[in-house]
């Protein structure tokens, strides 16, 4: 067989190792350091993120309680809306009512007060026509014919003034001269 040279063999092994000791201390060692600086930096960001996640977490549940206190506050704002409102139209209903009673009120009064005028004014009347059939009477000896003739002139002058037919207590409509010569006669 050929020869083997066992100084080149050793050469080469011495030189192979040599190689590989520069390349370990070359590029494995800084490759190593950048592989661990970056697992590393991926443990520490997977931390983060499960911190994160985990407040994120805690704030939706959070979040979900206020917004359940939220629509638990909006339903009691709407009930006391509600309520409000329905206070506010009671009182509304009941200003009305009082504003109708005291309107109601001056209507009686007025309607009173007219009524009480309105008679005191037939009164006048009755009073004015009584003494204007009495002064007509005492102006001479009376008889009987006397009255009736006095008494027709009387009438006769209601008549043109359109004041013949007058209203009883009862409010009937009376003919005066009428029953007033009905009573004269008899």
């Amino acid at each position: 067989m050929e020869d083997i040279n066992v100084v080149e063999i050793l050469i080469y092994i011495i030189n192979f190792f040599v190689t590989l000791m520069l390349l370990y201390l070359l590029l494995y060692k800084p490759v190593s350091k950048v592989l661990s600086e970056r697992k590393e930096r991926l443990a520490k960001v997977l931390n983060e993120a499960t911190v994160k996640r985990e407040e994120a977490d805690a704030l939706l549940l959070e979040a979900k309680a206020e917004l359940a206190g939220t629509n638990e506050k909006a339903k009691q704002l709407s009930h006391e809306a509600l309520d409000n409102a329905m206070n506010d139209a009671e009182n509304i209903i009941d200003n009305a009512q009082e504003k109708a009673d005291e309107m109601i009120a001056r209507a009686r009064e007025k309607m009173e007060s007219e009524r009480q005028a309105a008679l005191e004014r037939a009164y006048a009347e009755i009073v004015s026509f009584a003494g204007g059939l009495a002064s007509h009477i005492l102006t001479r000896e009376v008889t009987v014919e006397d009255n009736r003739e006095i008494a027709n002139r009387f009438f006769s002058e209601l008549v043109t003034q359109g004041k013949s037919v007058l209203e009883d207590k009862a409010g009937n409509e009376v003919d005066v001269e009428t029953n007033v010569k009905e009573e004269i006669k008899s």
